[in-house]
């Protein structure tokens, strides 16, 4: 039969032993290590060399193995895989809608745009810890769609070792390739998934392994060993799980698959020449992972284990019990394996290799001195250095020799346990501020943003020591005002009673009953409440350049006393915002969040408002309604914005008439959704064109001691109070 003869069974099922077959008349000998012609003896295949018996069953059984070792060889795909999964050797074979689309170009990263999301070519710290923030928050929530029921928490690595903590939930993803691409987004998502999945399965396995090392009494390269084995099985069982819950995200899984197994396969290789137990290990992983990377040499160099582990594999992923006992046959079956590979003459060459790269280091640096030895002197420094390699030797079990930390590493790396790359400092350093300030990008509706200038930006302002030193100082200063403004505006949320006389019916009004013997009948009396709506203030500050020292402190005591004043009444929902322009970003309107509802845990965040950059007014003013919709808890509420600034708005693209007419258009757009929006004007301002942009405007000037009377007045005469 050739290679691939079909068993009959499906279009892609191949019977292993004809998979396996190679026509060659030679075989790999465990015992030699190498290749050499097989011969029949008693019945039974032997190496031409050393007579040693190359079929398993003979050889390698153990009461752990048999069973196994007699068992019936499974059927195989011409890909190599025992299980029948999809393209990729992934469980399901759905598709998510951006992979059947084509305008995404089959992935979630194509989706997100590609490396220009979020506003451009990123050059800087800010652009990327907000672009890192944006992924990261999107990754989290994937990972609590594939079960929210087992809680996490994700962060990026901030040290090498960083890994997933079961019992914290803490799940470390390294973020080095979103730091290099939005392209490998998808890739990212899927370590991700990964490891949540094992916060969801791995628990009672881990335990299972902690008592099978205990009750076996092993030794550290025997730990290894198992722990190797336990990994490469149960990637693979949890990702088979994820396929019956979230079958759209089997495609995250692919991706890391080919990322991984196609970026490693030159290491896969090296390592194999380097370790001959490694190389079966390797062999074990890449069936079981990747097995399209067994190659015909691999296959024919291993093709009695590869029937072995497909054995032992093919039920061990149906339930738990069948994969621990899938993992107790193989580390059984790699444990006889080892004892074959081992022998005295092995430790005295890797002595013997060890001592002459020792001796070859030292020659080259006393070369490099000048210094000269004897024969004699060289000889007696060789036999010491062999002496200490044979020690290190004796004192290293025998899996730590087959099984080196390097060609561990590599099992590590591709089961989920690499070591993570860090972020720069300066980076995490700029993402964790950002996440504390909630920073996110936006775009305004195109109807209304002029050409290029149609992002926004938003962060939550932390309080400090010193904002909070500033607002305690400011509170004081401006302590009358707020006091005027309480008392002008106190009525505002009171149930108001008004008596309307002359009725028919109702209450008996005791002034009109003298009508009665004229006939009369209207004397009676009504009772009728009014209730004030509720409210939503929004105070937009300017934190423009041109806002200065003094113009600027004005401002920000105003808002205070504004705020001390207001966001004491429970029919009032209040919020401070500041606005500036293009520091970071070309064309972007930068949002700051002082006050809200939401952040009462920041009281005095005010201390911070300062004169930053440029202002486009028009952006911010459409912007803060916007933001107070999406928050506010009273959708039927009136509406009063109050804009602080000096004047006409300036930024770049955005100066003179354009800018005017363009805030003047924003005002009557935000007018028209429902909103009352007041002008302070401050130092600068020009009452022609607060007229022309506003249609409630009061200017203030430097006269910072009529604010409250002023103030009070028009808020009231927006209000009708």
């Amino acid at each position: 039969m050739g290679i691939w003869a079909k068993t009959g069974i499906d279009d892609d099922s191949y019977d292993i032993n004809d998979w396996l077959d190679d026509d060659s008349d030679t075989e790999w000998c465990m015992n030699c290590q190498a290749e050499h012609k097989v011969e029949w003896e008693d019945g039974k295949e032997i190496c031409e060399d050393c007579r040693f018996p190359l079929n398993i069953g003979d050889t390698w059984s153990t009461p752990d193995t048999a069973r196994t070792e007699i068992s019936a060889s499974p059927t195989i795909s011409r890909g190599g895989d025992i299980w029948g999964r999809s393209e990729g050797f992934t469980w399901g074979k759905q598709k998510t809608w951006w992979q059947k689309d084509s305008a995404y170009g089959g992935s979630m990263s194509g989706m997100w745009g590609g490396s220009t999301t979020y506003g451009g070519i990123y050059n800087s710290v800010d652009n990327d810890a907000y672009r890192m923030n944006k992924h990261k928050s999107a990754l989290d929530s994937i990972c609590k769609v594939v079960d929210p029921t087992v809680a996490h928490t994700l962060q990026f690595a901030n040290h090498t070792s960083a890994c997933t903590n079961i019992k914290t939930g803490a799940i470390y993803i390294d973020a080095s390739l979103l730091k290099e691409s939005d392209e490998n987004l998808d890739i990212t998502a899927g370590l991700a998934i990964h490891e949540k999945l094992h916060l969801i399965h791995t628990k009672p396995l881990l335990k299972w392994e902690h008592d099978f090392r205990y009750e076996k009494k092993m030794s550290s390269g025997e730990s290894e060993l198992l722990h190797s084995i336990t990994n490469i099985v149960e990637d693979e069982y949890i990702e088979q799980q994820l396929h019956k819950t979230c079958a759209g995200f089997v495609h995250y899984i692919d991706s890391v698959k080919k990322h991984f197994f196609d970026s490693e396969a030159h290491r896969i290789e090296d390592m194999s020449k380097k370790h001959l137990f490694g190389d079966l290990i390797n062999t074990l992983l890449l069936l079981v992972r990747y097995p399209s990377m067994i190659d015909a040499k691999r296959r024919h160099r291993h093709k009695r284990h590869i029937t072995f582990f497909a054995k032992a594999l093919k039920m061990g992923l149906k339930n738990r019990e069948a994969t621990k006992k899938c993992i107790d046959i193989l580390y059984h079956y790699l444990i006889k394996c080892a004892e074959t590979m081992t022998s005295d003459d092995d430790d005295m060459k890797s002595a013997l290799a060890d001592a002459e790269g020792k001796m070859k280091g030292m020659k080259s640096r006393f070369a490099d001195d000048g210094v000269e030895l004897s024969p004699e002197e060289w000889e007696e420094i060789k036999e010491k250095f062999l002496a200490d390699s044979m020690r290190a030797m004796e004192r290293m079990d025998k899996l730590t020799k087959l099984f080196p930390e390097e060609m561990r590493k590599l099992i590590r790396d591709l089961t989920g346990e690499k070591d993570k790359e860090k972020l720069d400092k300066d980076l995490l350093d700029k993402m964790v501020e950002l996440e504390e300030t909630d920073y996110e990008e936006m775009d305004m509706d195109k109807g209304i943003a002029l050409p290029r200038q149609g992002k926004i930006s938003w962060e939550r302002v932390k309080s400090s020591s010193r904002s909070k030193e500033i607002y305690d100082s400011d509170k004081k200063q401006v302590a009358p005002h707020i006091n005027k403004l309480k008392k002008k505006i106190r009525l505002y949320g009171n149930d108001q009673i008004y008596n309307i006389y002359n009725q028919k019916r109702g209450r008996i009004d005791k002034r009109r009953l003298h009508k009665i013997p004229m006939g009369g009948t209207d004397i009676f009396k009504a009772q009728i409440s009014k209730t004030d709506k509720p409210l939503d203030i929004c105070l937009l500050v300017d934190e423009s350049g041109s806002m200065g020292y003094r113009c600027m402190e004005d401002a920000r005591k105003a808002a205070i006393a504004v705020k001390e004043a207001l966001c004491d009444n429970p029919m009032l929902n209040l919020w401070v915002f500041g606005h500036s322009a293009d520091a970071k970003t070309r064309g972007m309107t930068e949002m700051r969040e002082y006050y809200s509802p939401t952040m009462k845990d920041r009281p005095f965040s005010m201390g911070d408002m300062r004169a930053r950059c440029e202002n486009r007014d028009g952006n911010a003013i459409v912007a803060s309604a916007n933001r107070v919709k999406e928050q506010s808890d009273q959708p039927h509420a009136k509406k009063l914005m109050i804009v602080f600034s000096d004047g006409s708005p300036s930024a770049d693209m955005y100066r003179g008439e354009t800018a005017i007419n363009h805030t003047r258009k924003c005002v009557k757009y935000t007018e028209t959704k429902g909103w009352n929006i007041i002008q302070l004007g401050f130092s600068g301002a020009h009452e022609y064109y607060m007229k022309r942009m506003f249609t409630n405007w009061i200017y203030i000037g430097n006269a910072s001691s009529t604010l409250g009377d002023q103030t009070a007045k028009i808020i009231r005469k927006v209000l009708k109070i």
